[in-house]
């Protein structure tokens, strides 16, 4: 149980249901979008998660208490990353509410795009439990109570203008290169569906990023983002490498999630030509493809999920040589001993 209570400093201690329909619809934006934050990283997501993943951080109103309650499964199995995502709602709440300030933040959020959803989802709330209203916000972690002190909306607004759309870290795209009429190479990154513009720090990388023009390229660099969230170019790139791997630490599925005891590390594949991206992991006989990147690693997620819904629950005399391989392989994943 989640516990999260609005209280009144008026003489009228009720609080109106405009108020805690405001401070309710904060909250759940806010675990929302914490929750399609970690998808996002560990998919290493071109577009928001799919509706059917997010699901899984629907808030509700105990019947009985009164209070919020959320589910700790997704579809028919429970789900660690639910109970990764509101912890995170609990942290972000006190670490925001007691001063640290956009610093936490970036800290804690890579993603500008995602860095930004939550702190304006926190200067929203903090606008409705601002102390002009009269009401405070009182919520539960670790079995003690505290008082969620509300942003201040300026700062919050000023880094949103600047440090917020930009960030210091890895993306993967596409290269794409051509000679100009003077004979000099001129290079273009597709994310997505997206053309952003692209910059080296030196010659030496872009030496090295020369070398897998028409392949993913993994590029570090400052990533710079429009208002809405699009990427628009990623600048001084200081290393360019090729992508023919992605590890994983989270299986996650709609119906229910799979945390791994040690990285899932599937090969990747890029075929120019159909614009087709292929993920596979042979020892358990996986294999998934999509022109887009997110639904070929959804289709990895899924194909997973379902290998250990199907084997892990049955025993050995049940199985044939190759299946009894097959939940070996899962459990050497899964288990932590």
């Amino acid at each position: 149980m989640f516990s999260i209570t609005v209280r009144s400093e008026k003489e009228d201690k009720r609080i109106p249901i405009a108020v805690a329909s405001d401070v309710m619809f904060d909250i759940q934006l806010l675990l929302t979008h914490i929750g399609e934050s970690l998808i996002s990283e560990e998919f290493g997501s071109y577009n928001r998660p799919a509706e059917a993943l997010v699901g899984r951080f629907t808030l509700f109103m105990d019947p009985d208490s009164g209070g919020i309650s959320f589910r700790t499964s997704a579809g028919n199995g429970p789900s660690t990353l639910m109970d990764k995502a509101m912890n995170m709602l609990k942290v972000t709440m006190d670490k925001m509410g007691s001063g640290s300030g956009t610093y936490w933040m970036e800290d804690n959020f890579k993603d500008p795009v995602y860095r930004s959803m939550v702190l304006f989802d926190l200067m929203e709330l903090s606008k409705h439990m601002s102390p002009e209203r009269g009401f405070s916000l009182i919520f539960g972690i670790d079995d003690k109570e505290r008082t969620f002190v509300p942003l201040d909306i300026e700062k919050g607004r000023a880094f949103l203008s600047g440090k917020g759309k930009s960030s210091r870290g890895n993306i993967v795209g596409i290269l794409h290169g051509v000679q100009s009429k003077r004979n000099v190479p001129l290079y273009g990154f597709t994310v997505g569906d997206d053309r952003v513009k692209i910059s080296f720090r030196s010659k030496d990388v872009e030496s090295d990023a020369a070398k897998h023009v028409n392949s993913p390229v993994l590029v570090n660099g400052t990533l710079r983002y429009s208002d809405e969230g699009e990427l628009l170019e990623v600048a001084d790139i200081d290393s360019a490498e090729l992508f023919d791997k992605k590890a994983f630490t989270h299986m996650i599925s709609a119906d229910r999630d799979v945390p791994l005891a040690r990285p899932l590390e599937a090969s990747v594949s890029y075929d120019a030509s159909s614009q087709i991206w292929k993920l596979t992991y042979p020892d358990l006989g996986i294999s998934s493809s999509d022109q887009e990147w997110d639904t070929a690693v959804a289709g990895l997620h899924d194909y997973f999920v379902f290998l250990c819904d199907n084997y892990l629950s049955k025993d050995d005399n049940e199985l044939s040589e190759e299946e009894a391989e097959v939940k070996n392989t899962l459990n050497s994943l899964i288990d932590s001993a």
